[in-house]
C-alpha cells in the first residue's frame, strides 16, 4: 500500500504555515466497499473551507463536505444505516500549533467513519511515538448515540521530501468492543492525501486526494 515510502527519512521541521485556509477545496476519490452485499462504489468528494468559524463550535474552522453521489448508490445502500442522505455537510476542523484533525464524510454511505479514529495530526512527533484521543458519537447515530469511541495513534514513518514531508500515521479505534483500523498519510503542505479504513464489520473505505 505505502511502496512510496519504504526509506525512513531524517526529518527536522518548522510549522510556518496553515494548509486549511479560505478558498481552498480539497477533493478526493473516495471507494467504499460493503462486504455483506459485495457493494463497491467509486465517487468523488470534496471538503471547502470558507474560512468562517464553524457555529457549532467556534474555535474550529467551518468545512463542508459536497457529496458527488451518483443517483444509483442510494438505491444500491437502501438497507445499510446511514445518518442522512445528502449533497453537502458543514462541519469543523481544528488546525493549530498543536494539532491538525479533520471531521471525516460521515453522510450518505459512509457512517462508519462516526465510529473509526478522525484523522488527527499531532505536531512535533517523531517515529514511534503515539497519542490518542476519546470522542462521544452525537444524536442521530442510531444505535451508536451518545457511546464513547477510543482511538490510539501511532507515527510509524516519515519522509522529507524535495516537495513536501509526509507522516504515516496508524490508528485504531474501539467502541462497545468494535475495532477499526485506519492509515493516514498526511502532508505539510496538502494535507490529509491518503485515508485507509478498514471498519469492525468487513466494510472498508479508501479517500485519495486529487489536488
Amino acid at each position: 500500500m505505502n511502496t512510496f515510502l519504504i526509506s525512513i527519512c531524517l526529518f527536522f521541521h518548522f510549522w510556518d504555515s496553515q494548509i486549511f485556509t479560505q478558498g481552498k477545496i480539497f477533493i478526493y476519490t473516495i471507494q467504499y466497499h460493503q462486504r455483506e452485499l459485495n457493494i463497491t462504489t467509486n465517487e468523488t468528494i470534496s471538503l471547502a473551507i470558507t474560512g468562517n468559524g464553524w457555529r457549532n463550535a467556534t474555535e474550529q474552522k467551518e468545512a463542508i463536505w459536497h457529496y458527488h453521489t451518483r443517483s444509483k448508490t442510494r438505491l444500491k445502500f437502501k438497507d445499510q444505516f446511514s445518518l442522512g442522505w445528502l449533497s453537502t455537510d458543514t462541519t469543523g476542523i481544528i488546525e493549530n500549533d498543536h494539532k491538525i484533525w479533520l471531521h471525516p464524510p460521515r453522510n450518505n454511505q459512509y457512517t462508519l467513519t462516526e465510529t473509526a479514529p478522525f484523522p488527527d495530526f499531532r505536531q512535533n512527533k517523531n517515529i514511534g511515538d503515539s497519542y490518542s484521543s476519546i470522542t462521544f458519537m452525537g444524536t442521530g447515530l442510531g444505535p451508536w448515540k451518545g457511546k464513547k469511541v477510543k482511538s490510539n495513534y501511532s507515527i510509524t514513518n516519515i519522509c522529507k521530501g524535495t516537495a513536501d514531508s509526509l507522516w504515516t500515521i496508524k490508528a485504531a479505534s474501539e467502541v462497545e468492543g468494535k475495532i477499526n483500523n485506519c492509515e493516514f498519510i498526511f502532508s505539510d503542505k496538502r494535507g490529509f492525501i491518503s485515508l485507509f479504513y478498514s471498519f469492525f464489520n468487513g466494510d472498508s473505505m479508501t479517500m485519495q486526494l486529487k489536488n
